[in-house]
């Protein structure tokens, strides 16, 4: 049973070599149309998690083991290394968060008005954070259905 949740935890890297082609062929609002598309999918994995795993933290690790694998990633990538390895690591780490990037973009533009400057990465952690917040929104969405339906 928790096979099928590492698979729906692995599916953003399918989902983001599918944007990063979208993106490559076509730009503008429609990065912003898949990262909505694509928080839609994240909150329903959330939620569809309930089923394969009824601990709350224990889904949220599983679900989300590759998107804390990834961003220890990116972060030894940009903060130690100070480049991305030319290889499949380097590449896939990036492809991860490519899917939310267009909504963590708006946010950080929000979020860092006031600065001068600002990394990349930083777009990566609010992407990591806001993937954590939607999933968990989907599985307590479910848990919330599952206490009300009991009672």
């Amino acid at each position: 049973m928790n096979f099928k949740l590492l698979l729906f935890a692995f599916s953003p890297y399918v989902i983001g070599y599918m944007v990063n082609y979208v993106l490559m062929n076509w730009y503008g609002m429609i990065s912003m149309v898949l990262g909505i598309l694509f928080l839609v999918y994240w909150y329903y994995v959330g939620y569809k998690s309930y089923d394969y795993v009824q601990n709350k933290m224990k889904s949220i690790l599983i679900g989300n083991s590759f998107v804390i694998i990834n961003i220890i990633l990116i972060l030894v990538q940009e903060i130690i290394l100070k480049e991305y390895m030319l290889n499949i690591i380097g590449l896939s780490s990036q492809m991860f968060y490519l899917a939310p990037i267009g909504i963590t973009t708006i946010l950080g533009r929000i979020i860092f008005f006031f600065t001068s400057s600002y990394k990349g990465w930083y777009f990566h952690i609010l992407s990591f954070i806001l993937m954590i917040a939607v999933y968990y929104a989907g599985y307590s969405a479910k848990l919330k259905s599952k206490r009300n339906y009991k009672m």
